[in-house]
């Protein structure tokens, strides 16, 4: 299962106490996203985790290659 939210620019989610994610901005087809974590928690882009052999977390829709209409409009 998984969770989805709409958020408008501003507004955040908390993941556990020490986690905080904030849309900053939409535009173009883009998201802009701020994340506050703690230092000892790894943030990686999923694509550059991905290239360097690891697996997609379960339960994410799969990507959208460039140039196709996602099904999340921003």
């Amino acid at each position: 299962r998984m969770l989805k939210l709409s958020l408008t620019p501003g507004e955040y989610l908390a993941i556990g106490d020490g986690i905080a994610v904030q849309l900053c901005r939409c535009e173009g087809g883009r998201a802009y996203l701020a994340v506050a974590a703690p230092r000892e928690i790894p943030i990686v882009r999923g694509a550059a985790l991905e290239r360097e052999g690891g697996r997609r977390p379960p339960g994410l829709t799969p990507a959208v290659p460039k140039g196709h209409k996602s099904d999340f409009p921003l």
